[in-house]
């Protein structure tokens, strides 16, 4: 018989945290079973269960803002939905990341420090054009949304916006 594996184990296996983990066998969307009132996974069935779902397992979520507060809010309402966030503060430190591995989202801001959210989208869609992009504006940068429009995003958010808002952008792109 195979031996039962914790939540804490599938969390340090799939780079989750272990509250991702246990929301997810709550809700079903990974295998798992009840042993004694506590979740325990077959490591053959998360294997199984990993090759089917491939890259989209996790999601793969990149935040480009340089504001802490909106950070927090990605990470906040994300993992806890099974979602890998990172977060970065510069176009440069987007396009770098972006290079570096996939991402099934990007959340990206207009008003950058170092370039200009277009700039940024423009160097993004160069090294992947696949990418799913929601811009993050104030309701006064509308002017800027008109630069970034002939490069595909999918999706706008206005601040100020909230935990639904982001979820359901991000199931959006799914």
């Amino acid at each position: 018989m195979e031996e039962l594996i914790t939540i804490q184990d599938v969390a340090a296996y799939l780079k989750m945290s272990p509250q991702t983990i246990y929301r997810m066998a709550q809700q079903g969307r990974i295998p798992a079973m009840k042993v004694q009132n506590r979740w325990r996974f077959r490591r053959g069935d998360i294997e199984s269960w990993l090759s089917l779902k491939g890259e989209d397992a996790c999601r793969h979520v990149l935040v480009v803002d340089e504001e802490p507060s909106a950070a927090e809010l990605f990470i906040r309402v994300l993992e806890p939905e099974g979602y890998e966030v990172v977060v970065v503060s510069t176009g440069q430190m987007a396009i770098e990341k972006v290079g570096q591995r996939s991402f099934n989202l990007i959340y990206l801001n207009l008003t950058l420090p170092d370039l200009s959210g277009a700039e940024t989208l423009r160097a993004i869609r160069q090294v992947d054009d696949t990418i799913v992009v929601a811009i993050i504006m104030g309701s006064e940068e509308g002017y800027l949304l008109q630069e970034v429009l002939g490069l595909g995003p999918f999706t706008v958010l206005v601040r100020p916006f909230g935990a639904d808002e982001v979820i359901e952008t991000a199931k959006m792109c799914v």
